[in-house]
């Protein structure tokens, strides 16, 4: 059982999409599966911010994170017409953005781990962490910012992505589990055992 005390931080706002942006981004995916550029561009007007944020939050590192947001994007126009229309188009875009994510963190020099300042993009879009599952375990405390980021710098990757989506994109388990393609019990024993490992180092505080 994990601690209560342990605090919430992280949840990055933004509702669901209405129907008309659904429609509007379907018309934008078709065109640019027959090699239209401009509908493709506006693809990434819409979601370039989310994946920008989701690396520098892996990353920690505003130019690795700026160098694997053009990466993705590079990767997803190439695989445009690929993507099946049976699965959603954030679900394809996070498994990529994810795996670039991973693949970098992981070619860093093993022990290196970089923190952003504290007026930082990442730290201004965490709000609030929880998680339910017998019980409501609250993770980080605001005023604690600056320390989770850096706490969550020592997880593996792939301890991060899941925290990544399940937190900060607010995905459930069946969605991680599609983007990261590995199974349901994989997913939450990455989870738990990185949030252990959060607990450890930040430690309880009253």
């Amino acid at each position: 059982m994990m601690s209560d005390s342990v605090s919430s931080a992280i949840r990055q706002s933004g509702g669901a999409s209405t129907s008309l942006e659904q429609t509007q981004e379907d018309t934008w995916i078709s065109s640019s599966q027959r090699g239209d550029a401009l509908s493709f561009n506006r693809l990434v007007l819409k979601w370039e911010k989310t994946v920008y944020n989701v690396a520098l939050r892996m990353l920690q590192d505003r130019d690795d994170a700026a160098e694997a947001t053009q990466e993705v994007f590079i990767l997803a126009f190439k695989n445009i017409r690929r993507f099946r229309r049976d699965a959603r188009f954030s679900t394809w875009l996070y498994r990529i953005a994810i795996n670039r994510c991973v693949t970098r963190a992981n070619q860093r020099p093993q022990g290196l781990h970089l923190s952003i300042d504290e007026n930082g993009t990442a730290l201004a879009s965490i709000e609030q962490l929880t998680i339910a599952e017998s019980q409501t375990v609250e993770l980080l405390r605001s005023e604690q910012r600056h320390r989770v980021l850096n706490a969550l710098s020592l997880l593996q990757a792939e301890q991060q992505a899941v925290i990544e989506l399940k937190f900060f994109q607010e995905l459930t388990f069946e969605e991680i589990a599609e983007i990261l393609d590995v199974p349901l019990s994989t997913i939450k024993s990455r989870l738990y055992s990185g949030l252990e490992i959060l607990k450890s180092r930040l430690g309880d505080r009253d």
